[in-house]
């Protein structure tokens, strides 16, 4: 059996490739960390003839010398192990988690019970007791119009060139 995982630094290219045997991670552990690092490198992710899982990180800033390939490498390599105990975890609590999700959104909804607002039972929909229930065309009829004062009516008088502002202590039109 060979290698499970090997890493090869190519500082001509500015390159780290990891090679992993496939039964040493699942696919979704090898995305997952991936994911972490396409922050900081650029990430391709491909199959070796055999079967190996290939992922070839390029730095996107920073020196491309042997140090910074190899620290970018070791990352890769932690972030595997990390992603892979977080999977494990999360299957082993899996029961747990889905239980305490169900009751959160069944808590949060509230649970419906008949009767628990008995003055809706009162109500028919046809009462209007805030007279708000007026139909379009009684609203907004010609006839309607017609019953209605005019803008002139009702806007008061504005204050023209001269004017005080339409402030006068009497009235128009009765002055001493």
């Amino acid at each position: 059996m060979g290698d499970l995982e090997t890493v090869k630094i190519d500082v001509e290219q500015g390159v780290a490739v990891l090679s992993l045997d496939k039964g040493l991670y699942p696919l979704d552990v090898v995305y997952g960390a991936a994911y972490v690092l396409i922050d900081r490198a650029y990430v391709l992710l491909d199959r070796a003839p055999d079967g190996r899982f290939l992922i070839r990180l390029q730095v996107k800033e920073g020196p491309l010398d042997t140090k910074t390939l190899t620290a970018l490498a070791g990352e890769m390599q932690n972030e595997l192990l990390s992603q892979a105990l977080r999977r494990k975890i999360t299957k082993a609590n899996k029961q747990l988690l889905e239980t305490i999700v169900t009751r959160a959104i069944g808590g949060a909804t509230g649970a419906l019970t008949p009767g628990v607002f008995p003055e809706e039972d009162d109500l028919d929909f046809l009462d209007d007791p805030l007279g708000i229930a007026v139909p379009w065309e009684e609203r907004f009829s010609k006839d309607a119009k017609k019953d209605k004062p005019t803008d002139a009516e009702t806007t008061p008088e504005l204050a023209g060139p001269g004017d005080s502002g339409g402030f006068s202590p009497t009235k128009k039109g009765s002055e001493p």
